[in-house]
């Protein structure tokens, strides 16, 4: 079940699983941030209003605003995994 970064909760896992097309400098930098398909990614919170949200990729944590989140669609993984 595919879903948009910006769907998940503080706490979800979830694979990544294409970056959309846009901006070639906005990709650019998402992907130079290791945001990139196939990667597992965690969401650890989001500010009061929902932007940004703060994900970690890796051993990377990373600020990422809604506009942004929304080009990246995911898969999330079950809790029990």
């Amino acid at each position: 079940m595919a879903a948009t970064l910006l769907e998940l909760k503080p706490g979800d896992k979830a694979i990544i699983e294409e970056v959309s097309e846009s901006e070639a400098s906005l990709m650019s930098r998402i992907m130079a941030l290791g945001i990139v398909p196939g990667e597992v990614l965690e969401v650890l919170r989001k500010a009061p209003l929902g932007d940004p949200m703060q994900i970690k990729v890796g051993s990377t944590l990373i600020s990422i605003r809604r506009t942004d989140c929304q080009l990246i669609s995911v898969t999330p993984q079950s809790s029990n995994v």
